[in-house]
This record gives C-alpha cells, structure tokens and sequence, in this order.
C-alpha cells in the first residue's frame, strides 16, 4: 500500500512538471487556477420551449429597469476594468458590439429597426469642446485647450429591459420571454451639475445576444466555483432586482409620464403584483 502511494506521488509531480515544462515551451502565462474552467466555453443557450401564436392565451409587455447601484445588482456594474476571469456586463456588451457578434441599434425606438455599428455609436457619444484652464505656469492666467470625453462604461448604471409575460395555454403556464436590453445613463449640465434625465445609449436584441451571454460568467458573491452565465441571470433565474416603467397601454406612456415619487413606486408594484396573480387566478378550481 505505501509502495502504490509513493508511486502515485511520484506520477503526479512528474505530471505536474511536464505541464509546467509544456507551457514554458508554448510560451504560455502559468493557469491562474488550481483546475482549468471549461464549463462556459463553447456552451450554447437552452433553447427555449417553443410557442405557437394559437397557445397565447393572455400576453401584457413589459419595461423594467434595473439599477446596478442597488447592492443586489452590483454584479452587473464591477470590475469596471476586467479583472482575471471576471467582466463587468457593459465590458461584455461593448466587447460584442466591437467585435460584430452583437448588433445596436438606435436608441430612438425600441423596434430594432435601424442598426448601428460600433464606429457609428463611439463618434455619436465622442464629445469635443473647448474648455478654459489656468496655465499652471503663468496662475492666474486662462488658456483654452480642447477637451474630448467619450463613452465609458463606468458611465453606465441602468438597464432598460423590454419583455413579453405571457400565459401559455398548452402548458398551462405563465412565461417570460425579453427581447431587448438598452443601457441607460443619467446626464448632467456640466457647469451646474444639474440633472438633466435619463439617456438610453442603445438597443440589443435579446435572442441575438444569448450565445455571448451563455458563455460571459456573472459574479457570485457567496461561491465562484458556482457562477451562473448571464443568460442564466436573464432567461432563467431571473437574478436581478428591478422596477417597472411600462406596460403597454392605450396612450403608450411610461409610468413617470403621469405619477411622481412614491405613487410611481407603488403603481410600479401594483402592475407587477397583477401579472403575479394572473397565473392563480386563471387556473383557480
């Protein structure tokens, strides 16, 4: 027994140095981990149940907003720069777009009807003007120089979330199906630093997005050997706080446009109360 031991000590420090001699010889950085991760790559997205038109018993659509400066959704907001295996998700969305396995689309309307390229959206959000500073070699004395700001990710701190509920009358089920996302950003007067409102940069089309998504890990603050994928955070688990803004409606306002303060809170609460309790009442004996 100790003989099988010492030769099973033995095999594994010669694997470990033939590893370690391998990826010296590949000129590759040490694995930043004690097991190489291969759960999330090259996953695909759980297809999800289809729907015929003729099962829609009952369909409301829905905008929420999530708020990453609520603490439960400040996995969405940080690392704000990318640290080890881990991505902040407006880092993730950017890396798409840039790369082209995500499209945008313009921010006007939400019918993902006018696309827009990486190249297209950078100058739209590039901002050049001429500021005056004090020349630090003459104080007292103002100099104009030329200041340009562009989009930063960090600037991003809501997520707009188009949806469908629906009850499915072949299951016999209510389900949730998004379709879009649209980070937003809040502008300020730059002399004032009055708030101005909320900015929507872009909309990305959710079924397209699913294929980064599955394979982008979300942080877990309480165990990271078990990380759900954002598409996870999205399609199943539905692992964000959020509040609504809209539901489709005669007039098609938002919610702001006619309640203030805690009544929009409360209305906010009300529609989503009422979509909760469909399914009950529905199939109530």
């Amino acid at each position: 027994m100790k003989k099988l031991a010492i030769l099973s000590i033995i095999l594994f420090a010669l694997a470990i140095s033939e590893r370690s001699q391998a990826q010296r010889v590949e000129n590759k950085p040490p694995l930043d981990n004690f097991y190489e991760k291969v759960n999330n790559v090259g996953k695909e997205p759980r297809p999800y149940v289809p729907v015929r038109e003729a099962d829609v018993y009952i369909k409301r659509r829905l905008w929420r907003m999530i708020d990453f400066r609520q603490t439960f959704n400040q996995f969405f907001y940080f690392p704000i720069q990318p640290v080890q295996d881990r991505v902040s998700f407006m880092s993730m969305v950017m890396t798409g777009l840039k790369e082209g396995s995500i499209t945008a689309y313009d921010p006007i309307t939400d019918d993902f009807t006018k696309p827009l390229t990486y190249e297209e959206f950078i100058a739209a959000n590039t901002n050049i003007r001429e500021v005056e500073i004090e020349d630090l070699d003459n104080p007292g004395v103002m100099i104009q120089r030329t200041d340009t700001s562009s989009f930063s990710n960090a600037d991003v701190k809501m997520l707009r979330v188009k949806e469908d509920w629906f009850i499915d009358r072949q299951r016999g089920v209510r389900d949730i199906r998004i379709l879009g996302l649209c980070p937003v950003i809040q502008r300020f007067d730059p002399q004032t630093n009055e708030f101005r409102g909320n900015q929507n940069m872009f909309w990305v089309y959710y079924p397209e997005c699913r294929d980064l998504f599955v394979n982008t890990e979300a942080f877990n603050r309480h165990n990271s050997a078990l990380r759900m994928s954002y598409d996870d955070v999205f399609s199943w688990k539905r692992f964000f706080n959020s509040f609504v803004t809209k539901a489709d409606n005669q007039q098609d306002r938002q919610i702001q446009e006619f309640l203030t303060g805690w009544q929009l809170l409360a209305e906010s609460d009300r529609i989503q109360m009422d979509l909760l309790n469909l399914e009950e009442d529905l199939w109530e004996y």
